[in-house]
């Protein structure tokens, strides 16, 4: 779904319902479907990430310092994206390495692909079968630090 449409429909869903009415996103913290290794990340190491079974098709990194996020596997990817894997090579393992090299499509009005782990802070790390839905998926947090 491209960027111009998604702005509309979040318009359009935020003025047509209260904000006590919006529904929820849940985001569930499970080692058990999703895990990230290790939670201190150095500038050198890989991120191993393991994944249960059902985890989803898609992939995305939140920099919470910068409140971007950072599209790693989607559905629909932008023209321009470099994807990690398809969606229907992502869903079907059960672990993935991230290098410290690996980029990310910015998902905001800047766009264009940049290294995930580039910047010291805290990142979540997020898996779902449909990112930019309300179904919600699983997550794990880190913490990249100064490089």
């Amino acid at each position: 779904m491209n960027r111009t449409l998604l702005l509309i429909l979040l318009i359009v869903g935020t003025t047509c319902f209260g904000e006590d009415e919006a529904p929820e996103t849940s985001w569930i913290d499970s080692d058990e479907m999703v895990s990230c290794n290790p939670v201190e990340l150095k500038s050198s190491d890989k991120l191993q990430v393991r994944l249960g079974l059902g985890h989803g098709r898609e992939l995305a990194v939140y920099r919470h310092e910068e409140n971007i996020w950072l599209f790693l596997v989607v559905g629909s990817p932008p023209p321009d994206m470099v994807s990690l894997m398809p969606p229907q090579e992502f869903e079907s393992v059960s672990s993935i390495k991230i290098s410290p090299t690996a980029t990310g499509y910015r998902w905001d009005s800047e766009g264009g692909n940049e290294a995930v782990f580039s910047k010291p802070g805290k990142y979540t790390l997020y898996v779902s079968e449909n990112l930019e839905s309300e179904e919600g998926g699983y997550k794990c947090e880190l913490t990249v630090k100064n490089h």
